[in-house]
């Protein structure tokens, strides 16, 4: 199977449209929040027009910085997958969007209280997949991939504390713009796919039990 994967679109919808031509060869598109930039409703219709006229499945969860109607809108078109499973050719995808609490205090942020309910939702419906991934727009605390641009880690701790159990095989993220890559906790490879808005993402390979990670820039 393979994945196009993008996160932090942040309205760039032009660019998203240059890279589309790389769906040709992917069975899902996933999105990993912040589709728009403080957007609601109408901007989430416009963006994602494209996307979804591709005829593949796609999967997305809204970012921080993103506000109920890009949140409804995802939902009412059925790619949303913020605390809900979706089974496709055995493999298991769950979600969880927003972010973690800021002093900047984001339109959507949430605790790890309110986030671990959302993971074990999600996770209970795709318990049986034979290889599961998690679509989280807060990476995992702790890593490499959730480290600010002073060094500070502002990452999901209820993320991290999912994958450390061993709980999915694949974690997508975004929301740190600065800390693009790839590290693996456990059994588990874990992708911050960047900032598409700065060029970012990636052809995703899953091949039985591994995951390989082809980066591009647009």
């Amino acid at each position: 199977m393979k994945l196009l994967c993008l996160s932090d679109i942040h309205g760039e919808a032009a660019g998203l449209r240059a890279v589309l031509p790389d769906a040709a060869g992917a069975d899902v598109v996933v999105l990993a929040g912040d589709l728009t930039h403080l957007g609601g409703r109408l901007e989430a219709q416009a963006l994602l027009a494209p996307v979804l006229a591709l005829g593949l499945p796609v999967l997305a969860v809204a970012g921080n910085m993103e506000y109920e109607g890009v949140r409804s809108y995802i939902a009412e078109k059925g790619i949303d997958i913020h605390g809900r499973g979706v089974l496709i050719d055995g493999v298991g995808f769950m979600g969880l969007g927003g972010g973690t609490p800021s002093p900047f205090h984001s339109p959507w942020e949430l605790t790890d209280a309110e986030a671990r309910p959302v993971l074990a939702a999600g996770h209970a419906q795709i318990a049986n997949a034979s290889f599961k991934v998690l679509v989280s727009h807060p990476p995992p605390r702790g890593t490499t991939l959730d480290r600010s641009r002073v060094g500070v880690h502002v990452g999901s701790q209820a993320v991290r504390d999912f994958i450390d159990v061993g709980a999915v095989d694949l974690c997508l993220c975004g929301h740190i713009h600065e800390a693009v890559g790839e590290e693996r906790i456990g059994n588990t490879l874990c992708v911050n796919l960047g900032p598409f808005k700065s060029g970012s993402y990636a052809l995703i390979t899953i091949e039985g039990d591994r995951a390989h990670v082809d980066w591009r820039k647009k």
